[in-house]
């Protein structure tokens, strides 16, 4: 199989990191999901499987439309997400929420782009993740306001939490503005456990494993909660206990 290249900064100053020359390391799947006008679409990805995957889809929102997608990684395999929300119509909405748990030697690349075309677009991005082992992680999140994109407003965070020195993670936010009377912030936090949570909780009998994975389930819990699956979102914290319990930090 050959490989191929799934996501993309469109800016040559990015080049720099690296984060233009990773390849997907499994057979692309493509998605291409249309919202249409005035309604509401709620879309969940989950992946706690052992085999590489790739995904790309794509996402056109309409007038007075909103998309709601969901993904959850928590594979034990290379996972690749590409994932675009076109907000076409005027007074379309979208609310990306995505959560990871990267350990072992996995390398995750992600690729989130928003674009805003419409008029009074509401775009909002919420990444959290944890990182442990030797796990290899890129992030791409693009807020793109077009021209026409007039009383728009965006928001974009990723929260990353280091588990171990031997990680390596590389946060691209970007904000594209082609229209001037939009309102977007973009940003990003990186950083270990918090000592004193950890302390808090083992000083009430826990042991420093299960404090982290208290902490880490915490910061992914209202992602987990918007799953409509039941089944799904059973499968999924189970994975991240199991996970999280045996992680070394």
């Amino acid at each position: 199989m050959d490989e191929k290249f799934l996501g993309t900064i469109p800016l040559r100053t990015w080049r720099w990191l690296g984060v233009n020359d990773v390849k997907a390391s499994a057979q692309i799947e493509e998605q291409i999901i249309d919202v249409p006008d005035g309604e509401t679409q709620i879309l969940a990805e989950v992946n706690t499987g052992a085999e590489n995957i790739a995904r790309r889809i794509k996402i056109t929102v309409g007038a007075g439309a909103k998309v709601e997608f969901i993904s959850a990684d928590a594979g034990s395999g290379d996972y690749s997400a590409d994932v675009e929300i076109d907000l076409h119509g005027d007074d379309s909405a979208a609310d990306l929420e995505a959560v990871y748990l990267g350990d072992g030697s996995r390398h995750l690349d992600f690729n989130y782009v928003i674009r805003q075309r419409g008029k009074r677009t509401k775009a909002n991005m919420n990444v959290r993740g944890a990182l442990n082992d030797t796990c290899d992680k890129i992030f791409r999140g693009t807020l793109d306001f077009q021209r026409g994109a007039k009383g728009s407003t965006g928001r974009e965070l990723e929260e990353v939490i280091i588990l171990s020195s031997g990680t390596r993670n590389r946060s691209v936010p970007l904000m594209l503005a082609a229209e001037d009377e939009v309102d977007g912030h973009h940003a990003v936090s990186v950083g270990r456990l918090d000592s004193e949570k950890i302390f808090y909780l083992m000083s009430r009998g826990l042991d420093k494993s299960e404090a982290t994975r208290l902490i880490v389930e915490a910061a992914f819990n209202p992602v987990i909660d918007r799953i409509p699956d039941e089944n799904l979102r059973g499968e999924l914290l189970a994975t991240l206990q199991r996970r999280l319990s045996n992680a070394r930090n």
